[in-house]
């Protein structure tokens, strides 16, 4: 049952006492979507002076950088959210859900282990202050929540017609020099911006490993690939039916969480935690229609707080180790946002029957 306001308010202020911190209102729960710490490559370039370089995590898995980033994530938001986080883990306050890839369940482990390192009775090995904590996933091709791969036949109909459309040609058509001069000297074709996304992907990965870039690139160009890759990010959640089929889909989970634990229809765990990609945070960002275009870094995360009557506040951590989340400003939901007004204000991009959409289609019309 929810505490009344004021001792909310009471228990507020007395925490604030104890941690001579500034006091901010305390939810009554708490979703967390984060994008995992840094990784090493998945691919390389016939080109690339780094393809025989030996990772020592293997490819595609988070570097020591990363591991310390998302577990420094995990004890920034113990920190942050000071005794909201329960001093014991406990499976049914808590539950953490990961994509299907590896760097994203060891990702949900690390920030486990910032969130909830074992302490008392839950101390298993006094050298070893961690303790095991469930992830749960899906498969990729069951996933439309987090890794939103599962298959809807009538996104991806809509997804090639935005691949055809005016914008994505116009961005061909601008890059298309760009294009040339990275074809030339990757060694492999590039001709689409979805090439460039994996092109800079790797890039990125060698500036922020200290391994040094190729001749021919500079930090000019990589500003510019970058902008790419986010236009990139994009175009997968271009159109309001795209929206609700991606990052509707957890919109709509988080408010059917919400609901059930005022209605008290359910047991709900007070912090629910989400290990995700970039591409994930973009999808809900743009579902929310809160930005554009934009490249979620390592380690950054969106969170969700339910307060009482029924409000819901959003914050956004663009690293992990920022000091404060920024709230964000719903443009779709009316002051106060409450569940209802969420629903109401962003009701074209959350689902009611995924599956069965999957299967309406109204034909994409371009602005």
């Amino acid at each position: 049952m929810m505490k009344s306001p004021k001792m909310r308010f009471l228990l507020c202020s007395f925490f604030c006492l104890l941690k001579f911190t500034q006091c901010s209102e305390i939810p009554n729960q708490l979703h967390v979507l984060f994008r995992h710490g840094e990784k090493t490559p998945t691919s390389t370039f016939p080109n690339d002076p780094h393809k025989n370089h030996r990772w020592e995590t293997g490819m595609g898995y988070l570097t020591n950088a990363g591991k310390k980033q998302i577990y420094s994530l995990g004890t920034n938001l113990k920190t942050h959210y000071g005794s909201f986080i329960p001093k014991y883990y406990w499976p049914t306050e808590v539950n953490f859900t990961s994509s299907y890839s590896e760097r994203c369940l060891m990702s949900a482990e690390l920030l486990g282990a910032g969130l909830f390192p074992p302490q008392d009775v839950q101390i298993w090995n006094a050298d070893l202050l961690w303790q095991p904590i469930p992830i749960h996933y899906l498969p990729r091709n069951m996933d439309n929540l987090i890794a939103m791969k599962s298959n809807c036949t009538q996104y991806d109909k809509e997804f090639l017609e935005v691949q055809n459309s005016t914008k994505v040609r116009n961005y061909n058509k601008e890059y298309q020099e760009l294009y040339s001069y990275l074809t030339e000297h990757t060694g492999q074709i590039i001709n689409s911006i979805g090439d460039i996304d994996t092109l800079y992907g790797i890039l990125e990965i060698y500036q922020l490993t200290n391994l040094s870039l190729p001749y021919w690139v500079n930090d000019t160009l990589m500003a510019q690939l970058s902008v790419i890759y986010a236009q990139n990010l994009a175009i997968y959640s271009e159109t309001e039916y795209m929206m609700k089929m991606k990052g509707g889909v957890f919109l709509k989970t988080i408010l059917d969480l919400m609901e059930s634990s005022v209605n008290q229809t359910k047991i709900v765990p007070k912090i629910n935690v989400y290990a995700g990609h970039d591409i994930t945070i973009v999808h809900v960002m743009r579902a929310l229609k809160l930005i554009d275009v934009f490249k979620p870094e390592f380690g950054s995360s969106l969170i969700f707080e339910l307060h009482d009557d029924s409000v819901i506040k959003v914050f956004y951590w663009s690293t992990w180790n920022e000091k404060e989340p920024i709230e964000q400003k719903l443009p779709n939901c009316k002051e106060p946002c409450t569940i209802e007004n969420f629903k109401n204000g962003y009701d074209s991009v959350l689902p009611s029957n995924w599956a069965q959409e999957c299967q309406l289609y109204a034909t994409y019309k371009e602005n």
